[in-house]
Order: structure tokens, then sequence, then C-alpha cells
């Protein structure tokens, strides 16, 4: 019997062994990176992600600089880089637009998760998916798929880029 619950005991040890290492999955193409596949990243990052988000929403700019590292860069459908500068320029005319035709924006996150490419390199990817739906003064709406990808190491945000698409009204 006490055989017995010492190989219940040593394979209960390997269960646990084994299911605490973070799964891998996928491949990767680029030269750097053939030899690693992509694993899941941290709650952490996810919850940065999402705070710097809703920053963004709220145009309160201190707390994306408070969870961005000096050097972020943003990039949109575009590739070109940007800085917080031309984010809070872009801003501030989409807001006059809305304004003048008093409109709204609501937002709705449906996912975010954290990845890591390369566990090298200390950072994590987050993927953000969120429904946009713009209203103004006439009943016009509009609805979009907003898919956000933020660049996390040691806490802080390194890179934005964003992609959207629309969602087409039934009648389209």
């Amino acid at each position: 019997m006490k055989k017995l619950n010492i190989k219940y005991f040593a394979v209960v040890l390997i269960f646990l062994f084994v299911g605490c290492e973070a799964p891998t999955v996928g491949y990767n193409t680029y030269e750097w990176g053939k030899d690693y596949k992509f694993s899941l990243g941290s709650e952490e990052s996810v919850e940065i992600a999402v705070i710097v988000s809703e920053a963004l929403d709220k145009r309160d700019f201190e707390t994306v600089e408070m969870y961005s590292t000096d050097s972020i860069s943003f990039y949109g459908g575009d590739g070109i880089k940007r800085d917080l500068s031309w984010i809070k320029e872009r801003t501030a005319f989409r807001d006059s637009v809305r304004a003048v035709n008093k409109a709204t924006v609501d937002v709705e996150l449906k996912h975010a998760y954290s990845i890591v490419l390369n566990p090298n390199n200390g950072r994590e990817v987050v993927k953000t998916h969120f429904i946009y739906t713009y209203k103004d003064s006439l009943d016009n709406v509009d609805k979009w798929r907003q898919y956000e990808t933020y660049v996390v190491k040691d806490g802080k945000v390194d890179r934005w880029s964003g992609a959207w698409q629309d969602i087409p009204e039934e009648t389209e």
C-alpha cells in the first residue's frame, strides 16, 4: 500500500510539472526565429494594453504616457511610423469633426490575448479586437472592427499598430 501511494504521488507531481509549462504551438519562418514557436503571454501585458486602449479612447494621454516607453511608435494602416504627438493631433482633428457632426463613437472590447513570439527578447505581443459604432445627428450609423497590436516589454507599451475592417450593413 505504501508503494502504491508513492507511485500516485510521483504521478501527480509529474502531471503538475508538465502542466505548469507554457505550451508552444505554430511555426516561425523568420530566420531569427526559426526555432521558436508561439506561447501564451501574461495577463499583466493584456491589462496594460487594455488600459492604454481605454486611455486613448478617453483622450487620457497622461495615462498613455505612463504605460508607454519614451520612444513608443504608432503604425496605422499605411505602415508609416508615428509618435504620440501625431496621435494627439490626429485625435483632436477627428474629435473636432465629430463635434461638428454631433457624433458619438461607442467601443466594445471583444477579445484580448497575449503571445510570446521570441522568448529571448522579453516582449509580449497583445492582440485586441474592438467593435466601434459611430452615430451622428442625422442618424447615420457606421460600425467597424478595430484590430490593435501592442508590443509590451517591462510593463510598458513600446509599439502600437492598428487596422480596421468595415462591418457591412445587411442592406449592402
